[in-house]
């Protein structure tokens, strides 16, 4: 329960406060969260922010905005830490140490509550009884590992529910032997389960265990004649032992560990975390903690391991540091619970594990170096844009848009945002046209940008009603620039929608394909940058992105009319129950190779409608062949 909210002035309430532990939470003028942080005794640990004299400066300015203070009491400092990171990763405070962009990294999934387990890319951990593994910052990396694991272990990743077995063929996954086709029945349970066990030694880092396995069953299969089976488990040795040989042995005694270096910049800290599993160096992961300055090294380290560890599905038993984290023993008790066994942080003074730690303050510095070298040269290219289109202030933001659409039907448009120079894919927004009829591209961006720009005046308004604040906002901040795909006729849409709503501060270019000329509103003649010039890249990227955002829209608003379509000519079978069908099966053509039983046991189906759908997809010549490719159905629009 959340206290606070009292009349009081902000200097009275430390008084009020209980000596308990607990989270203190401070707010400005608007009621947003600022800052929020945890404590043994809250009336202490807040009572201390009112010693103007002993504030950093950081805290200093943090107090100047502070108008409101609640608190919510815990029974344990343990639950405090975990209700800080809840509450840090909910609201992400202006004053919080935060990693950047955390929701971005990805996850390995390995869905052990399924009867045939899959291995799978995610971003977001549930508690659904899947085992986890990451998060991984490198996805490149990743993608390429993955590639090698499914040659060697060979688990399905389609999501058939194995219903009826015997049913249908085999994808085509089966036939590029990327997977043994256990909806088909062709694999034993208990080899597909030892496939799992085989794969989760690899992603647990225990691959010479597996290694070795697999070298004395290449051995026993060639003893006895199988030299097919033998040359099988060869190349996946091989496989294998190509991606563990990449790993640094650092000492074959040494037990499983993390360790985290850091190196800092002004405002944020670049941290290494390289992952040492039975003696190797089997991954490192570089991550980023904005908003560290004035805090000190043992704030860092302390904020990092707090933030990286509530959501790593994975803890070794010792984690070596280069600074001695705050409230050790707190973290320590919190880390052991997650774990289920003991965990330990240790900041080592000399010998192996010293030079480990050294290697990723190494590691760090290095990474910070590289990302403070393409920020430059980003700013550069900004400035650069600035110049060449002679504007007031340097882009920060800018936004493409680009309009798809076939023959005048499913029109759909798109925004695409880049900040800094670098894509905000949460920020991109797609826009399904309805206001036309026919192919009417000038008309369709006009639309667009208006709504676009409805939006963020409408947010405008909510803002300064108290009702909005910038980080819920879905259509601010508004860009510096907008890029058009298209000539002339796209741009003087375009201009037609910002002069009808009267905003301004906003440049518009529009960038037209094969010549590949840069269109201004006020210049009568196109500018021609040349082929390699930075600028041109980079609007070339954003305009290809722009199409490739509207395009995958426009494909999937396709694909769901011909799936309806279809469905509506079948008597019996309305919208629910195509709702249905298409819920149960997944995509058209599962509902096309259903038997009647199974169509007979969808919810909202009986006898009668499950026969004239079976009979319609075996008997109409116009029905989806097997080459067909199945509809998603996981598509969002805004």
């Amino acid at each position: 329960m959340i206290n606070g909210g009292s009349k009081l002035s902000l200097e009275d309430k430390p008084v009020n406060l209980p000596d308990q532990p607990g989270v203190y939470i401070f707010k400005n003028k608007k009621g947003e969260v600022i800052y929020v942080g945890k404590a043994i005794s809250l009336r202490n640990r807040v009572r201390s922010y009112f010693q103007r004299k002993s504030l950093d400066p950081k805290r200093g300015a943090m107090m100047g905005h502070a108008k409101d203070l609640d608190y919510i009491v815990t029974d344990s400092e343990v639950e405090a830490l975990i209700l800080e990171n809840s509450l840090i990763k909910q609201y992400k405070p202006r004053y919080n140490a935060s990693l950047k962009d955390d929701k971005q990294y990805p996850y390995l999934k390995l869905t052990l509550k399924e009867e045939y387990p899959r291995l799978i890319l995610t971003r977001k951990m549930e508690n659904d009884g899947s085992r986890y593994f990451g998060p991984y910052t490198n996805v490149g990396s990743l993608r390429e590992t993955l590639k090698i694991i499914k040659k060697v272990i060979p688990l399905r990743s389609c999501r058939e529910k194995f219903r009826v077995r015997g049913k249908g063929r085999p994808c085509l996954n089966f036939h590029l032997k990327y997977c043994l086709a256990p909806c088909q029945g062709q694999v034993p349970p208990e080899q597909y389960e030892k496939m799992v066990r085989d794969l989760t030694l690899f992603l647990e880092g225990r691959q010479e265990k597996l290694l070795r396995r697999l070298e004395r069953e290449m051995h026993q299969a060639a003893e006895e004649l199988n030299f097919e089976k033998a040359a099988s488990l060869r190349d996946k040795y091989h496989a294998l032992n190509g991606l563990v040989s990449r790993q640094r042995v650092v000492s074959p005694g040494l037990k499983d560990l993390d360790v985290i270096g850091f190196s800092r910049s002004q405002s944020e800290a670049c941290m290494q975390v390289f992952l040492v599993r039975q003696g190797k160096i089997v991954g490192k992961e570089q991550f980023v903690l904005v908003n560290t300055r004035g805090l000190r090294d043992e704030e860092v380290i302390t904020a990092f391991i707090q933030q990286y560890y509530s959501s790593s599905p994975g803890l070794p038993s010792e984690i070596l540091v280069s600074a001695a984290a705050e409230e050790k023993e707190i973290l320590e008790s919190w880390l052991s619970q997650k774990r289920g066994a003991k965990a330990s942080i240790r900041r080592p003074q000399r010998g192996l594990k010293k030079d480990l730690v050294d290697m990723a303050n190494q590691n760090a510095a290095l990474f910070l170096e590289k990302k403070e070298q393409e920020e430059k040269t980003l700013v550069a290219l900004l400035n650069d844009v600035k110049e060449k289109l002679n504007m007031q202030e340097t882009p920060y933001r800018i936004e493409g848009f680009d309009v798809s659409n076939l023959q005048g039907s499913q029109i759909v448009a798109s925004m695409v945002v880049f900040e800094g120079g670098v894509p905000l894919p949460g920020a991109y927004r797609r826009f399904k046209i309805q206001e036309q009829q026919g192919p009417d591209d000038y008309l369709a961006l006009y639309c667009a940008i208006t709504r676009r720009l409805k939006g963020a005046l409408r947010e405008q308004r909510e803002m300064a009603e108290g009702n909005l604040t910038l980080e819920t906002a879905k259509f601010l901040p508004l860009p510096e620039l907008m890029l058009i795909d298209g000539g002339k006729g796209q741009l003087k849409a375009a201009r037609e929608a910002l002069q009808e709503l009267e905003v301004e501060g906003i440049r518009l270019v529009s960038l037209a394909k094969k010549e590949e000329l840069l269109f201004l509103p006020e210049e009568k003649f196109p500018l021609a940058l040349p082929p390699d010039s930075p600028v041109l890249r980079l609007f070339q990227k954003i305009r290809d992105e722009a199409h490739r955002f509207a395009l995958t829209y426009h494909r999937l608003l396709r694909d769901k009319v011909t799936v309806n379509s279809i469905l509506t000519r079948i008597p019996g079978v309305g919208e629910k129950r195509q709702k249905n069908l298409l819920m149960h099966f997944g995509s058209l053509k599962k509902i096309s190779q259903a038997s009647l039983e199974e169509l007979s046991s969808v919810s909202g189906m009986n006898r009668q409608a499950a026969e004239e759908v079976y009979q319609y997809f075996h008997e109409d010549v116009t029905n989806p062949t097997d080459e067909e490719e199945e509809t998603p159905l996981n598509g969002n629009s805004n």
